[in-house]
């Protein structure tokens, strides 16, 4: 967003729940809504997308139950408001510390650090009440079209549908849905919080999976086993075609939630995607473990 436009209500928003007086505002990184950092608060508004009313339902849901566990690593929920009667809701939180993993360049001893934290803190997210937060099914999301958008060869998209009605029923928890490389913070070469909870939602919790291995694990399956064992995660012998039916689903969900996004980006660049034959066999090359 832009900063001088933003300015005077950033300023309205905090002198109405009594934050005011800090410097001023700096524009996040790439956010999908206005979001920006004045001191040490953020302020996020809602608006400009078709699909802003569930975002905003969905992230004030996230912060409520989010309450309940404090040890949590997440942005401390402050307040939230409407900026105009029907329109810009927004949230308030305080920062996070540290610096996003991208930008940090770990050592490879950290990153193995981090991965192991990021599991601990996977392990109670996935323990948090479901209350009020929504199910991925709420967002209707079109796995054709999303994947027509990706990376994904055609010859491996058309098994798609298939596969993931095959999958086993659901193992339903609140997921974060979009642990990156972006939304994690570091600092000292340890994880510091996981900010942008606007994905989240009750999902399989292998919908998990997908961000994380391509974004923070580079696809490395042995940093995937760290941090699966960290998360004390349930592993059975269908872990793998679990976790790529819910790549794919993940997939859709971004389109429904972002109308952008492709899951396969940096796997394409990495694997032989036109030579693998079927979905199953990408499953094994990604997430066998």
């Amino acid at each position: 967003g832009d900063v001088g436009v933003w300015a005077p209500h950033l300023a309205e928003v905090l002198d109405r729940h009594g934050l005011g007086g800090g410097p001023d505002p700096v524009a996040g990184d790439n956010p999908t809504y206005p979001t920006f950092l004045v001191g040490d608060v953020v302020v996020k508004l809602f608006g400009g997308t078709t699909s802003w009313p569930a975002a905003y339902a969905a992230e004030l849901a996230v912060q409520t139950v989010l309450r309940v566990d404090p040890r949590i690593a997440a942005p401390r929920f402050l307040a939230d408001g409407w900026l105009h009667e029907g329109a810009w809701p927004y949230l308030v939180t305080t920062v996070m510390p540290g610096t996003p993993v991208w930008r940090a360049a770990l050592t490879a001893d950290e990153l193995r650090a981090v991965v192991t934290d990021i599991g601990s803190q996977v392990r109670r997210i996935h323990r948090l009440p479901h209350d009020g937060v929504p199910t991925d099914a709420s967002w209707s999301g079109d796995l054709t079209t999303a994947l027509e958008a990706s990376r994904l060869p055609g010859h491996l998209a058309a098994q798609a549908e298939d596969y993931v009605a095959r999958l086993e029923p659901t193992d339903p928890v609140v997921v974060h849905a979009d642990i990156n490389d972006n939304h994690v913070f570091v600092a000292g070469g340890r994880l510091s919080g996981i900010i942008d909870w606007g994905d989240a939602v009750v999902a399989d919790r292998h919908i998990e999976i997908i961000q994380i291995h391509r974004s923070l694990l580079d696809c490395d399956r042995n940093l995937l086993r760290v941090f699966l064992a960290a998360s004390d995660w349930p592993i059975g012998d269908d872990f793998p075609r679990r976790a790529l039916g819910q790549a794919l689903r993940r997939q859709a969900l971004m389109w429904a939630q972002h109308q952008a996004g492709d899951v396969f980006e940096p796997i394409a660049a990495k694997f032989p995607l036109p030579d693998i034959g079927t979905l199953d066999e990408l499953a094994q090359l990604l997430f066998a473990v």
